[in-house]
């Protein structure tokens, strides 16, 4: 007692203001420590939630990339088919261009793609050659009545454990343009199955899985899961629902399961199929209360001094958690990220892959278009520099992203590969005024390449390599939209039914690509030069006017198809007959008219021995 009382009279010495002082900086320590741990505590839930993210969002690319092929394929085959469909095509013909399909897009698939097939005016058709047993109907096929109701839309059929081969199977599907016809395609998800397995395993574990609109567990990183309802009893989400994971605004949300704590992201794929990732997030617990226990004993240890200290530490913070959030959203693809001030004119690299692209950056920081323009010139193909320097123009940037949050652009670098390029809104002004920007650069060769290589091959006849029926026709079509002229000539081999029944289809191919060459000897690269199919050919001379001139072009053919010459036929030369018709704006409107008339031709030339031109008026 006597001890307190003393202690209280010593209190007494040092004033008021000496006592408010004491109260005060009590007051600070202990609000200090509950804030800045509480800070740090989000700093760690935050990091831990942010990096789900980003696992996530590499996982969307992964499986959208996947996904995306296989849903190219069926795009561009009903497109092809359809194309037919309207020029009047055998069933027949709509095979033979499946099979073509399918033989293109295996070595794209690998062991995931089984073949597209369809129900075409009610016939079933594979071009994988796989025959049905007798009596089975394809209308009743759950490909087939889930493309009828997408109504035009690519739908994903939900997936099922295929008997024989052990694997999850499911398929893309698509209603055509007549309203009955479809086209589908099964998928083994193979690699889609490896791909989350490995996900899984570089990011400890996470779970990482792709889901069906009825929560059916399509790809699942631990494979012995797929296949189960992710809602069900044994799931981390048991005792969610669909509706509330797609309801959550940001996209994640934190759920407990067997006394454990997790982070649950999702992200929308085609047809309402969704990736999850649920991330355990126990690491952040434990370093949550190692933050709070290490606090305790460094600020009573150095409490004057660390005031100061945990003060400057503070406002790093804040520039750092200010910096994270403008790159909250952007994951792990892009080689590239600077942050432009337009106001300041500065520029700060945040990211940089490419070490001649890091050389250019080194050390510079005011002049901020200068020192971009400067960057891309080392780094971009001379035949793309003046669309890029256009592009990264800060003087238009502005009224370019007034009504964005981002613009891009498409371009090859110096080494000849395919990059993006991305402006990314970060800060505005009051008054909508650009304030900073992020400029980012993806590579996207592969992808790139890959589309481009995929349209090649809709457009491309496979025997022969000149453009097939519907690449050609969709060709000559845009010149009779845009008001242009000239001339279409059909062709078809005299007899070629007699020379592959007496030498066999190996010959008849043969032919079929000598001929087909002759079209490439004989006229221009402006020419449009296609196989229809068979031993039908055409082609449409480009801005010719002048019957005499199209004559003599056609004669030059017809003495290099004479002078075809194939080892097994001896007794007899290749003759053709071909049918002829100008394009005449005035009285002809669309292509199958210009065919049509052209075609009768070639019955007229039919009529006559050896090789012969009827030119129709």
């Amino acid at each position: 007692m006597k001890d307190f009382i003393k202690n209280l009279k010593w209190i007494s010495k040092i004033g008021i203001r000496g006592a408010v002082f004491l109260g005060i900086m009590l007051t600070v320590f202990t609000v200090f420590i509950i804030v800045d741990t509480e800070l740090l505590s989000k700093a760690v839930r935050d990091g831990m939630r942010d990096k789900g993210a980003l696992i996530t969002d590499e996982a969307e690319t992964e499986f959208d990339r996947y996904l995306s092929t296989c849903v190219n394929a069926i795009t561009i085959s009903a497109h092809g088919v359809e194309r037919m469909l309207d020029s009047g095509a055998e069933t027949s013909e709509i095979a033979e261009f499946l099979t073509g399909q399918t033989e293109n897009y295996v070595p794209l698939a690998a062991t995931d793609f089984t073949g597209i097939y369809g129900c075409i005016k009610g016939e079933y058709v594979d071009g994988s050659g796989w025959v049905p047993d007798e009596g089975y109907d394809p209308v009743s096929r759950p490909w087939y009545i889930d493309a009828i109701e997408g109504n035009g839309d690519i739908q994903l059929v939900d997936p099922y454990m295929d008997q024989q081969t052990k694997k999850i199977t499911f398929s893309i599907c698509k209603m055509l343009s007549d309203g009955e016809s479809v086209l589908s395609m099964d998928v083994t998800l193979q690699s889609a199955q490896a791909s989350a397995e490995s996900l899984s395993a570089k990011n400890g574990k996470a779970e990482i899985m792709i889901i069906s609109n009825d929560g059916v567990i399509v790809v699942h990183s631990t494979q012995s899961r797929t296949l189960g309802n992710i809602f069900g009893k044994t799931e981390v989400l048991h005792s969610h629902s669909l509706q509330e994971l797609t309801s959550e605004e940001n996209g994640v949300f934190k759920v407990g399961f067997k006394g454990k704590q997790y982070y649950v992201y999702f992200r929308e794929l085609y047809d309402d199929w969704y990736v999850i990732t649920a991330v355990n997030i126990a690491g952040a617990v434990k370093q949550r209360g190692a933050i709070f226990a290490t606090h305790i004993i460094m600020l009573v240890l150095l409490w004057g001094g660390m005031i100061g200290l945990f003060m400057n530490i503070g406002k790093k913070r804040a520039e750092s958690s200010e910096n994270y959030s403008q790159m909250y959203s952007i994951s792990g693809i892009y080689t590239t990220m600077d942050l432009i001030n337009l106001e300041d004119d500065t520029f700060e690299m945040i990211r940089c892959d490419g070490q001649e692209m890091r050389n250019s950056q080194e050390g510079m920081t005011v002049g901020a278009h200068r020192i971009l323009r400067e960057t891309l010139w080392a780094c971009t193909s001379e035949s793309s520099q003046n669309k890029v320097f256009n592009f990264i123009d800060f003087e238009t940037l502005d009224e370019r992203l007034s009504d964005s949050e981002t613009i891009s652009i498409e371009y090859l670098d110096n080494n000849n590969e395919w990059c993006r390029g991305r402006f990314t809104v970060v800060e505005r002004k009051k008054n909508g005024r650009l304030k900073s920007v992020l400029w980012m650069i993806e590579p996207i060769d592969k992808e790139k390449r890959e589309r481009e290589h995929l349209e090649w091959l809709s457009e491309t006849d496979r025997l022969t390599g000149i453009m097939n029926r519907g690449g050609g026709e969709e060709k000559i079509r845009q010149i009779i939209e845009t008001g242009g002229i000239g001339m279409l000539a059909i062709l078809d081999a005299d007899h070629f039914k007699s020379i592959n029944d007496t030498f066999g289809h190996q010959v008849g191919d043969a032919v079929i690509i000598a001929i087909a060459n002759c079209m490439k000897k004989s006229f221009r690269d402006v020419d449009v030069v296609m196989r229809l199919g068979g031993d039908e050919f055409s082609v449409f001379l480009s801005d010719m006017r002048d019957k005499k001139v199209a004559e003599q072009a056609l004669e030059r053919f017809i003495e290099n198809v004479r002078g075809i010459s194939i080892p097994q036929i001896t007794d007899r030369k290749i003759e053709v007959s071909i049918g002829a018709a100008f394009l005449d704006q005035q009285e002809i409107k669309d292509f199958e008219s210009l065919y049509k008339k052209a075609d009768s031709g070639v019955y007229e030339s039919k009529k006559v021995v050896g090789s012969y031109i009827t030119f129709v008026e």
